[in-house]
Protein backbone atom coordinates (compact mmCIF):
# COMPACT_ATOMS: atom_id res chain seq x y z
CA UNK A 1 0.00 0.00 0.00
CA UNK A 2 2.84 2.43 0.67
CA UNK A 3 3.99 2.08 -2.98
CA UNK A 4 0.59 3.23 -4.18
CA UNK A 5 1.01 6.29 -1.97
CA UNK A 6 4.45 6.94 -3.51
CA UNK A 7 3.00 6.80 -7.00
CA UNK A 8 0.17 9.19 -6.04
CA UNK A 9 2.68 11.70 -4.72
CA UNK A 10 4.85 11.23 -7.82
CA UNK A 11 2.15 11.96 -10.34
CA UNK A 12 0.90 14.99 -8.41
CA UNK A 13 4.35 16.53 -9.00
CA UNK A 14 4.75 15.95 -12.75
CA UNK A 15 1.61 17.72 -14.00
CA UNK A 16 -1.08 20.18 -13.06
CA UNK A 17 -4.34 18.31 -13.07
CA UNK A 18 -6.59 15.96 -11.13
CA UNK A 19 -5.21 12.51 -10.39
CA UNK A 20 -7.24 9.60 -9.13
CA UNK A 21 -6.35 5.97 -8.43
CA UNK A 22 -8.28 3.47 -10.54
CA UNK A 23 -9.30 0.00 -9.41
CA UNK A 24 -6.17 -1.86 -10.47
CA UNK A 25 -2.64 -2.61 -9.34
CA UNK A 26 -0.54 0.51 -9.82
CA UNK A 27 -2.88 1.75 -12.58
CA UNK A 28 -3.33 5.46 -11.95
CA UNK A 29 -5.68 7.30 -14.28
CA UNK A 30 -5.29 11.00 -15.06
CA UNK A 31 -8.12 13.20 -16.29
CA UNK A 32 -7.25 16.85 -16.67
CA UNK A 33 -9.40 19.34 -18.52
CA UNK A 34 -8.16 22.83 -19.20
CA UNK A 35 -11.13 24.95 -20.28
CA UNK A 36 -12.19 27.98 -18.31
CA UNK A 37 -14.61 26.22 -15.97
CA UNK A 38 -12.05 23.62 -14.93
CA UNK A 39 -9.32 26.24 -14.55
CA UNK A 40 -11.40 28.36 -12.19
CA UNK A 41 -12.63 25.87 -9.63
CA UNK A 42 -11.94 27.69 -6.39
CA UNK A 43 -13.49 25.12 -4.09
CA UNK A 44 -16.39 27.44 -3.21
CA UNK A 45 -19.34 25.74 -1.58
CA UNK A 46 -22.34 26.53 -3.80
CA UNK A 47 -24.90 24.71 -1.66
CA UNK A 48 -25.77 27.91 0.20
CA UNK A 49 -25.82 31.41 -1.19
CA UNK A 50 -23.90 34.04 0.73
CA UNK A 51 -26.15 37.07 1.23
CA UNK A 52 -24.60 40.17 2.88
CA UNK A 53 -26.65 41.76 5.63
CA UNK A 54 -26.93 45.39 6.70
CA UNK A 55 -25.86 45.40 10.35
CA UNK A 56 -26.87 48.63 12.13
CA UNK A 57 -24.32 50.13 14.50
CA UNK A 58 -26.56 51.27 17.35
CA UNK A 59 -29.03 53.49 15.48
CA UNK A 60 -26.83 54.15 12.40
CA UNK A 61 -27.38 52.20 9.17
CA UNK A 62 -25.86 52.34 5.71
CA UNK A 63 -27.63 51.69 2.41
CA UNK A 64 -25.75 51.15 -0.83
CA UNK A 65 -26.86 51.07 -4.46
CA UNK A 66 -24.54 49.57 -7.09
CA UNK A 67 -25.70 49.88 -10.69
CA UNK A 68 -24.09 49.02 -13.99
CA UNK A 69 -24.78 49.83 -17.64
CA UNK A 70 -23.62 48.08 -20.81
CA UNK A 71 -23.10 50.55 -23.66
CA UNK A 72 -22.19 49.88 -27.26
CA UNK A 73 -19.26 51.88 -28.55
CA UNK A 74 -20.10 54.75 -30.87
CA UNK A 75 -16.96 54.04 -32.95
CA UNK A 76 -13.88 51.82 -33.04
CA UNK A 77 -10.20 52.37 -33.78
CA UNK A 78 -8.19 49.43 -35.09
CA UNK A 79 -4.39 49.70 -35.03
CA UNK A 80 -2.31 47.56 -37.41
CA UNK A 81 1.49 47.35 -37.42
CA UNK A 82 3.26 47.17 -40.81
CA UNK A 83 6.94 46.30 -41.36
CA UNK A 84 8.90 46.70 -44.58
CA UNK A 85 12.50 45.67 -45.36
CA UNK A 86 14.61 46.71 -48.32
CA UNK A 87 18.15 47.09 -49.63
CA UNK A 88 18.16 50.89 -49.35
CA UNK A 89 16.01 53.71 -48.00
CA UNK A 90 14.42 54.46 -51.37
CA UNK A 91 13.33 50.86 -51.91
CA UNK A 92 11.91 50.58 -48.38
CA UNK A 93 9.93 53.80 -48.70
CA UNK A 94 8.61 52.90 -52.16
CA UNK A 95 7.44 49.45 -51.12
CA UNK A 96 5.79 50.74 -47.93
CA UNK A 97 4.05 53.56 -49.78
CA UNK A 98 2.67 51.11 -52.33
CA UNK A 99 1.24 48.87 -49.62
CA UNK A 100 -0.35 51.79 -47.78
CA UNK A 101 -1.86 53.12 -51.01
CA UNK A 102 -3.45 49.72 -51.57
CA UNK A 103 -4.78 49.78 -47.98
CA UNK A 104 -6.32 53.23 -48.47
CA UNK A 105 -8.02 52.11 -51.70
CA UNK A 106 -9.41 48.94 -50.10
CA UNK A 107 -10.67 50.82 -47.05
CA UNK A 108 -12.36 53.37 -49.31
CA UNK A 109 -14.24 50.51 -50.98
CA UNK A 110 -15.49 49.55 -47.50
CA UNK A 111 -16.86 53.05 -46.93
CA UNK A 112 -14.02 54.30 -44.72
CA UNK A 113 -12.94 57.78 -45.77
CA UNK A 114 -9.34 58.94 -46.03
CA UNK A 115 -9.87 61.25 -43.04
CA UNK A 116 -10.55 58.18 -40.87
CA UNK A 117 -7.18 56.57 -41.72
CA UNK A 118 -4.06 57.84 -39.97
CA UNK A 119 -0.53 56.62 -40.75
CA UNK A 120 1.81 56.78 -37.75
CA UNK A 121 5.50 56.50 -38.73
CA UNK A 122 7.27 54.58 -35.98
CA UNK A 123 10.86 53.93 -37.09
CA UNK A 124 13.30 53.46 -39.93
CA UNK A 125 16.58 51.83 -38.95
CA UNK A 126 19.46 50.11 -40.76
CA UNK A 127 19.73 46.35 -40.52
CA UNK A 128 22.88 44.26 -40.16
CA UNK A 129 23.94 40.64 -40.54
CA UNK A 130 27.08 38.63 -39.91
CA UNK A 131 29.25 37.41 -42.76
CA UNK A 132 31.78 34.63 -42.26
CA UNK A 133 35.21 35.56 -43.62
CA UNK A 134 37.31 32.46 -44.29
CA UNK A 135 41.00 33.24 -44.74
CA UNK A 136 43.95 30.96 -45.00
CA UNK A 137 45.01 31.02 -41.37
CA UNK A 138 41.90 32.19 -39.52
CA UNK A 139 38.14 32.61 -39.69
CA UNK A 140 36.12 35.52 -38.39
CA UNK A 141 32.56 36.82 -38.52
CA UNK A 142 32.09 40.40 -39.70
CA UNK A 143 28.92 42.49 -39.19
CA UNK A 144 27.85 44.14 -42.44
CA UNK A 145 24.84 46.36 -43.35
CA UNK A 146 22.08 44.59 -45.25
CA UNK A 147 19.53 47.35 -45.78
CA UNK A 148 16.80 49.20 -43.91
CA UNK A 149 13.68 48.34 -41.93
CA UNK A 150 10.67 50.67 -41.73
CA UNK A 151 7.78 50.34 -39.27
CA UNK A 152 4.48 52.19 -39.48
CA UNK A 153 1.21 51.90 -37.60
CA UNK A 154 -2.10 52.26 -39.41
CA UNK A 155 -4.99 53.69 -37.34
CA UNK A 156 -8.44 53.05 -38.80
CA UNK A 157 -11.61 54.65 -37.43
CA UNK A 158 -14.90 52.91 -38.27
CA UNK A 159 -18.46 52.90 -36.96
CA UNK A 160 -19.73 49.37 -37.58
CA UNK A 161 -17.93 46.61 -35.71
CA UNK A 162 -18.90 44.03 -38.33
CA UNK A 163 -16.58 45.76 -40.81
CA UNK A 164 -13.53 44.69 -38.79
CA UNK A 165 -13.46 41.21 -40.37
CA UNK A 166 -13.29 42.72 -43.85
CA UNK A 167 -10.62 45.19 -42.74
CA UNK A 168 -8.46 42.31 -41.49
CA UNK A 169 -8.89 40.51 -44.83
CA UNK A 170 -7.82 43.57 -46.79
CA UNK A 171 -4.80 44.02 -44.53
CA UNK A 172 -3.76 40.43 -45.04
CA UNK A 173 -3.89 40.96 -48.81
CA UNK A 174 -0.92 43.38 -48.49
CA UNK A 175 0.86 41.19 -45.91
CA UNK A 176 -0.14 43.15 -42.82
CA UNK A 177 -1.13 40.63 -40.18
CA UNK A 178 -0.35 42.33 -36.88
CA UNK A 179 -3.57 43.68 -35.36
CA UNK A 180 -2.18 45.52 -32.34
CA UNK A 181 -5.48 46.34 -30.64
CA UNK A 182 -9.00 47.67 -31.14
CA UNK A 183 -10.02 50.70 -29.10
CA UNK A 184 -13.69 51.22 -28.18
CA UNK A 185 -14.71 54.88 -28.38
CA UNK A 186 -17.71 56.35 -26.57
CA UNK A 187 -19.34 59.76 -26.99
CA UNK A 188 -21.50 61.51 -24.37
CA UNK A 189 -20.24 59.73 -21.25
CA UNK A 190 -21.90 62.28 -18.95
CA UNK A 191 -25.31 61.23 -20.27
CA UNK A 192 -24.74 57.65 -19.13
CA UNK A 193 -23.54 58.79 -15.71
CA UNK A 194 -26.73 60.82 -15.22
CA UNK A 195 -28.82 57.78 -16.12
CA UNK A 196 -26.86 55.66 -13.64
CA UNK A 197 -27.45 58.26 -10.91
CA UNK A 198 -31.21 58.10 -11.46
CA UNK A 199 -31.16 54.29 -11.35
CA UNK A 200 -29.15 54.34 -8.12
CA UNK A 201 -31.59 56.76 -6.51
CA UNK A 202 -34.47 54.43 -7.44
CA UNK A 203 -32.64 51.55 -5.75
CA UNK A 204 -32.05 53.62 -2.60
CA UNK A 205 -35.72 54.65 -2.44
CA UNK A 206 -36.75 51.01 -2.76
CA UNK A 207 -34.48 50.04 0.13
CA UNK A 208 -35.76 52.95 2.23
CA UNK A 209 -39.32 51.65 1.75
CA UNK A 210 -38.33 48.43 3.49
CA UNK A 211 -37.70 50.36 6.72
CA UNK A 212 -40.87 52.43 6.28
CA UNK A 213 -42.97 49.29 5.86
CA UNK A 214 -41.52 47.97 9.14
CA UNK A 215 -42.48 51.23 10.92
CA UNK A 216 -38.91 52.49 11.20
CA UNK A 217 -37.98 56.07 10.49
CA UNK A 218 -34.64 56.90 8.91
CA UNK A 219 -32.98 60.24 8.33
CA UNK A 220 -30.00 60.67 5.99
CA UNK A 221 -26.87 61.96 7.70
CA UNK A 222 -24.22 61.55 4.97
CA UNK A 223 -23.48 60.20 1.53
CA UNK A 224 -20.64 59.11 -0.77
CA UNK A 225 -20.60 58.04 -4.41
CA UNK A 226 -18.24 57.14 -7.24
CA UNK A 227 -18.08 56.31 -10.95
CA UNK A 228 -15.97 53.85 -12.90
CA UNK A 229 -15.79 52.44 -16.43
CA UNK A 230 -14.26 49.32 -17.99
CA UNK A 231 -13.39 48.91 -21.67
CA UNK A 232 -13.49 45.52 -23.41
CA UNK A 233 -9.71 45.38 -23.86
CA UNK A 234 -9.43 45.25 -20.05
CA UNK A 235 -11.80 42.28 -19.73
CA UNK A 236 -10.19 39.75 -22.09
CA UNK A 237 -8.76 36.67 -20.38
CA UNK A 238 -6.94 33.58 -21.57
CA UNK A 239 -7.21 29.90 -20.82
CA UNK A 240 -5.75 26.65 -22.09
CA UNK A 241 -8.23 24.17 -23.57
CA UNK A 242 -7.13 20.55 -23.48
CA UNK A 243 -7.81 17.09 -22.15
CA UNK A 244 -4.75 14.96 -21.41
CA UNK A 245 -4.60 11.18 -21.38
CA UNK A 246 -2.65 8.91 -19.07
CA UNK A 247 0.63 8.41 -20.97
CA UNK A 248 2.98 8.69 -17.94
CA UNK A 249 0.84 6.24 -16.01
CA UNK A 250 0.62 3.92 -18.98
CA UNK A 251 4.42 3.83 -19.21
CA UNK A 252 4.66 2.76 -15.61
CA UNK A 253 1.94 0.19 -16.04
CA UNK A 254 3.48 -1.32 -19.15
CA UNK A 255 6.94 -1.53 -17.56
CA UNK A 256 5.31 -3.33 -14.62
CA UNK A 257 7.23 -1.69 -11.82
CA UNK A 258 5.91 -3.78 -8.98
CA UNK A 259 8.34 -3.02 -6.17
CA UNK A 260 9.42 0.60 -6.45
CA UNK A 261 11.93 1.68 -3.83
CA UNK A 262 12.46 5.34 -4.79
CA UNK A 263 12.21 7.80 -7.63
CA UNK A 264 13.24 11.37 -8.38
CA UNK A 265 12.05 13.97 -10.84
CA UNK A 266 14.16 16.27 -12.96
CA UNK A 267 11.64 19.04 -13.77
CA UNK A 268 11.34 21.14 -16.93
CA UNK A 269 11.17 18.20 -19.36
CA UNK A 270 10.24 15.87 -16.49
CA UNK A 271 12.83 13.06 -16.52
CA UNK A 272 11.82 10.33 -14.09
CA UNK A 273 14.37 7.94 -12.57
CA UNK A 274 13.01 4.80 -10.99
CA UNK A 275 15.02 2.24 -8.96
CA UNK A 276 13.32 -1.14 -9.03
CA UNK A 277 14.18 -4.65 -7.85
CA UNK A 278 16.06 -7.49 -9.50
CA UNK A 279 14.33 -7.64 -12.89
CA UNK A 280 14.70 -3.95 -13.81
CA UNK A 281 17.52 -1.72 -12.52
CA UNK A 282 18.13 2.01 -12.93
CA UNK A 283 15.45 2.53 -15.56
CA UNK A 284 14.39 5.99 -16.67
CA UNK A 285 11.96 7.50 -19.12
CA UNK A 286 11.12 11.02 -20.25
CA UNK A 287 7.64 12.55 -20.07
CA UNK A 288 7.44 15.40 -22.58
CA UNK A 289 4.07 17.12 -22.71
CA UNK A 290 2.69 18.71 -25.88
CA UNK A 291 2.13 22.43 -26.18
CA UNK A 292 -1.50 23.17 -25.38
CA UNK A 293 -3.75 25.48 -27.33
CA UNK A 294 -4.22 28.83 -25.60
CA UNK A 295 -7.14 31.06 -26.45
CA UNK A 296 -8.64 34.32 -25.21
CA UNK A 297 -12.24 35.35 -24.64
CA UNK A 298 -14.23 38.36 -23.46
CA UNK A 299 -15.11 37.97 -19.80
CA UNK A 300 -17.63 40.65 -18.92
CA UNK A 301 -17.97 41.96 -15.40
CA UNK A 302 -20.33 39.58 -13.53
CA UNK A 303 -23.75 40.93 -12.71
CA UNK A 304 -24.11 39.38 -9.25
CA UNK A 305 -22.73 42.34 -7.27
CA UNK A 306 -25.08 44.94 -8.76
CA UNK A 307 -28.56 45.94 -7.67
CA UNK A 308 -29.52 46.88 -11.22
CA UNK A 309 -28.00 46.26 -14.65
CA UNK A 310 -29.09 48.44 -17.55
CA UNK A 311 -28.88 46.84 -21.02
CA UNK A 312 -28.10 43.45 -19.49
CA UNK A 313 -28.87 41.49 -22.68
CA UNK A 314 -25.82 42.68 -24.61
CA UNK A 315 -24.45 40.07 -27.01
CA UNK A 316 -21.21 41.81 -27.98
CA UNK A 317 -18.27 43.16 -25.96
CA UNK A 318 -19.35 46.52 -24.62
CA UNK A 319 -18.19 49.40 -22.46
CA UNK A 320 -19.37 48.86 -18.88
CA UNK A 321 -20.16 51.86 -16.67
CA UNK A 322 -20.47 51.53 -12.89
CA UNK A 323 -21.89 53.82 -10.23
CA UNK A 324 -22.05 53.31 -6.48
CA UNK A 325 -24.14 55.45 -4.13
CA UNK A 326 -23.92 54.92 -0.37
CA UNK A 327 -25.91 56.80 2.26
CA UNK A 328 -25.79 56.69 6.06
CA UNK A 329 -28.92 57.11 8.14
CA UNK A 330 -30.13 57.53 11.68
CA UNK A 331 -32.76 54.85 12.38
CA UNK A 332 -35.56 55.38 14.92
CA UNK A 333 -38.70 53.62 16.08
CA UNK A 334 -42.12 55.31 16.27
CA UNK A 335 -41.67 56.05 19.97
CA UNK A 336 -38.19 57.53 19.43
CA UNK A 337 -39.49 59.60 16.52
CA UNK A 338 -42.32 61.03 18.65
CA UNK A 339 -39.94 61.90 21.47
CA UNK A 340 -37.58 63.60 19.06
CA UNK A 341 -40.45 65.60 17.55
CA UNK A 342 -41.59 66.68 21.00
CA UNK A 343 -38.04 67.65 21.96
CA UNK A 344 -37.62 69.61 18.74
CA UNK A 345 -40.97 71.38 19.28
CA UNK A 346 -40.04 72.24 22.89
CA UNK A 347 -36.64 73.53 21.81
CA UNK A 348 -38.29 75.64 19.13
CA UNK A 349 -40.74 77.15 21.64
CA UNK A 350 -37.94 77.91 24.09
CA UNK A 351 -35.94 79.61 21.35
CA UNK A 352 -38.93 81.70 20.32
CA UNK A 353 -39.60 82.73 23.93
CA UNK A 354 -35.92 83.61 24.44
CA UNK A 355 -35.89 85.70 21.29
CA UNK A 356 -39.05 87.49 22.37
CA UNK A 357 -37.55 88.38 25.76
CA UNK A 358 -34.35 89.53 24.12
CA UNK A 359 -36.20 91.79 21.70
CA UNK A 360 -38.25 93.27 24.53
CA UNK A 361 -35.11 94.17 26.47
CA UNK A 362 -33.62 95.83 23.39
CA UNK A 363 -36.76 97.83 22.59
CA UNK A 364 -36.37 101.58 23.40
CA UNK A 365 -38.33 102.89 26.39
CA UNK A 366 -40.90 105.67 25.67
CA UNK A 367 -39.82 109.16 26.75
CA UNK A 368 -42.14 111.14 29.12
CA UNK A 369 -43.86 114.27 27.82
CA UNK A 370 -42.99 117.63 29.43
Amino acid sequence: MKYITYFAMFFSCIANGTFGQSAGNYAIDRASSGNYIYNNQGGVNTDRAVIPLTNPANTAISLKAEVMMNVRATSYTAIFAATQNGRDAYEVDSLMSGRIAQVRYALGMLGISAEDVHIDAVSMVPTYAFKLEDKKFNKRSIEIPTGFEMKKNIHILFKNHDVLDRIISEMAFVDIYDLVKVDYNIDGMQTYYEELKKAAMDVIRSKEMTYSDLKFYIEATGMSDGFSVTYPIERYKSYTAYHSGSSPQAVLYERQFRDVNNFNINSKQTTIHVDATADVRNQQFVVQTAEKNRTIFYDRMPYNQFDRVINADMEEPSIQFYYTLQLTYLMMTQNQKDKNLEAEAAAKRNNEMAMTRKMKRRAPKPRPFH
